[in-house]
């Protein structure tokens, strides 16, 4: 048994996913599972994600995350989101 651990840019240390649209300001009731996904996906390939084998499983657990997304939302809520050119993809 092993844990995985996705880590690289866009990817906070306690697990949260530095996007705008999983955020409240950024959610839409329009958006489809599908598109959730590909944006996630997209994101994780930009940032050049990869995965860890073997991480600690321990030292992860709910609280840890939910504080991990909570510290994303009010940097991004004093300082904005970065939105890069259409060129970047």
């Amino acid at each position: 048994y092993y844990y995985i651990k996705i880590f690289k840019n866009y990817v906070l240390g306690g697990g949260a996913l530095c996007m705008e649209l999983l955020t409240k300001q950024g959610w839409s009731s329009a958006y489809s599972i599908e598109s959730v996904i590909m944006q996630i996906n997209a994101t994780l390939v930009k940032g050049k994600a990869r995965v860890q084998f073997g991480a600690n499983k321990n030292q992860y657990n709910l609280a840890r995350a939910q504080q991990s997304y909570k510290s994303l939302v009010q940097i991004h809520e004093k300082n904005g989101w970065y939105t890069p050119p259409k060129e970047d993809g």
